[in-house]
């Protein structure tokens, strides 16, 4: 019975082609328009995410700062400094501490093949990769627990400081100098996008053992302390915690947001996040909105139906037809020409996003094209596309049909 009324609807839907067809390609924009503008505003939200995590997930660092209140008698304006002593004692009194590593850091050049160039060198551990997302590129490693207990003179390399000094060659086994110092390069930096970030992208960075950075480097105090909470809900509490114990240790009023810079990586995350959220359901309802434009049309033309139809819905009303039969029909034909407007615009849509995905992102240059050139076609985007569709159906055919299965039978056999 549905396929009769859906080849019935084909005939008389040809007799209107010229509307027909305006409607077809109205609803194939909106649904190009609210697939692509849900892909790309996933993709973006999904892009920030990975770019966002290039310098560290659930990352909380600290360094010093200068004193901005009394305290004990002594003066604000103080210089606080960290010393490497400070990683075990708050290790031992903050259990809710998963990860901790020290950062010192220092620009010098360094050479190799006959090249020199500029690099900032930072002396850290081994935790230092798990925390600041550093994964080598095959054949290589991140220092170990062994090179900093020893000392070794070992470096890992960003991916761009060793194109600069090796060109096309593998860095990996090779030495460079660095401050008149030879040191062995044991891994090499893949490539990852990175938005935020201190003392330039890690591409150009130079990662030493800590003991060994100390043997180059005369300064006392460490720069940054990396912290890794056991569990993200421990942020704040950690925070409290370093401001207490250190004010305790060095001597400043724990209230003093001065006396301490703490960049938590956490809070910066959610609220960007929430950023991009928006955005993506802001580019959702402009989608929308424009398939909705689409399905007014298909109303307009289910109302333009009625009016031409009165007396075959007189005649199955006279024959005993009911009104839920007279629903079904003006619904089903409502969705005959969603399928056909909508369809297509899937299918264009599904093959400009997977060719934009092909397009190469440019790693050493990372802008708003790394945004842009990733969009997203998911389940999620898929069914979101399906349920607004589907609400549009129902809503397009409803009032129609109702109105369609309340005509009275004989005014309707009487219409010409």
């Amino acid at each position: 019975m549905n396929l009769t009324l859906l080849r019935f609807f084909s005939n008389e839907f040809r007799k209107r082609r010229k509307k027909a067809a305006l409607i077809t390609f109205a609803l194939f924009w909106g649904s190009l328009s609210i697939l692509l503008l849900l892909a790309f505003g996933q993709g973006m939200s999904a892009q920030f995410r990975i770019s966002f995590s290039g310098l560290g997930q659930d990352l909380i660092m600290i360094s010093g700062g200068q004193t901005s209140k009394l305290y004990q008698g002594l003066p604000k304006g103080r210089r606080i400094r960290l010393y490497p002593g400070d990683i075990q004692y708050l290790k031992e009194r903050i259990p809710e501490i998963s990860l901790i590593a020290p950062e010192s850091y220092n620009s010098w050049p360094v050479s190799a093949n006959r090249k020199e160039i500029n690099r900032t060198i930072h002396g850290t551990t081994a935790e230092f990769a798990r925390m600041r997302t550093q994964i080598p590129q095959m054949g290589g490693r991140f220092l170990n627990a062994e090179d900093v207990k020893n000392g070794r003179k070992v470096a890992f390399i960003g991916w761009k400081v060793g194109t600069d000094l090796f060109g096309t060659e593998n860095p990996v086994g090779q030495k460079i100098i660095i401050n008149r110092i030879p040191f062995t390069v044991i891994g090499v930096l893949k490539k990852k996008l990175q938005d935020s970030m201190y003392q330039g992208p890690d591409a150009d960075q130079i990662y030493t053992p800590y003991s060994a950075f100390t043997q180059i480097d005369s300064q006392v105090h460490i720069d940054r302390i990396h912290i890794h909470p056991r569990e993200t809900r421990f942020s704040p509490l950690i925070e409290e915690r370093v401001h207490t114990l250190l004010g305790k240790k060095y001597r400043f009023d724990h209230t003093d947001r001065y006396a301490l810079s703490i960049w938590n990586t956490i809070d910066d995350a959610k609220e960007a996040g929430s950023i991009f959220k928006g955005i993506e359901v802001f580019l959702g309802i402009m989608g929308a909105l424009t398939l909705l434009i689409g399905a007014v049309g298909v109303t307009n033309l289910m109302y333009a139906v009625i009016r031409e139809r009165k007396q075959e819905i007189g005649i199955k009303m006279a024959l005993g037809a009911k009104r839920r039969v007279i629903i079904q029909q003006f619904i089903l034909e409502t969705l005959f020409i969603f399928l056909k407007g909508t369809f297509w615009g899937l299918v264009t849509a599904f093959n400009i996003i997977h060719l934009v995905r092909l397009v190469p992102i440019n790693y050493e240059g990372f802008g708003i094209e790394g945004y842009l050139l990733r969009p997203v076609f998911s389940f999620e985007t898929f069914i979101i596309f399906l349920v607004i569709v589907g609400t549009l159906v129902f809503m397009s055919g409803i009032f129609p049909a109702v109105r369609a299965s309340r005509l009275n039978p004989i005014d309707s056999l009487r219409y010409e």
